[in-house]
């Protein structure tokens, strides 16, 4: 299955099984992948914007240097799966499982992290600031050289987290320990 450099967009797959096709550069803005199973697929290079992906499963699929913005993944497993260096711009994950993924240089402002399990995965070198985690759980994951600056961790359990360099305001909710401070991005935000 190759569909590479052609344009997706508002398209809608539903309950496929799809295995070691091609996305590659193809825009898929708005698309919809529903009940779908999705082995070995690349979606490299591609324009993902708003697109969402419920109710899949999505292994060692890769999304590398794939624009993401504002593509949900809802009530996915997602395993092996490689999303290194792709935008992803306040991208949400609800309810999701999240195993052995890459998500290192990443860039990933205002990302949303609801009710999602992620274990085993990298987010290395990633900028993440400004996302939130809530009702999550992170379990053997590398933020080391991540940006973490104004991150909110509601309600998230942490086990066997890799923090070498990471940059986060305040102390580390997964070892209580603070970065160290860089006051070239300090703000203020004045009084009345």
């Amino acid at each position: 299955m190759n569909y590479e450099n052609v344009d997706l967009s508002f398209r809608e797959f539903r309950d496929l099984v799809l295995e070691g096709g091609s996305f590659c550069a193809s825009t898929l803005t708005c698309a919809k992948f529903v009940g779908c199973t999705l082995r070995g697929i690349n979606f490299s290079d591609s324009f993902l914007g708003e697109a969402v992906f419920e109710n899949c499963i999505l292994e060692e699929c890769t999304f590398n240097h794939a624009n993401l913005q504002r593509a949900k993944f809802i009530k996915c497993t997602l395993t092996k799966s490689s999303f290194f260096g792709a935008f992803m711009g306040q991208v949400r994950f609800q309810e999701c499982l999240i195993d052995g993924c890459d998500l290192s240089d990443c860039q990933i402002p205002d990302g949303e992290f609801r009710k999602t399990i992620i274990s085993n995965s990298s987010f290395e070198r990633s900028f993440v600031k400004s996302s939130t985690f809530e009702d999550a759980l992170l379990k053997s994951v590398n933020v080391s050289h991540a940006d973490l600056r104004k991150v909110s961790f509601i309600n998230t359990t942490f086990d066997h987290i890799k923090d070498e360099g990471s940059i986060f305001y305040g102390k580390k909710p997964w070892s209580g320990k603070s970065s160290s401070k860089s006051w070239d991005e300090f703000e203020s935000y004045g009084f009345d």
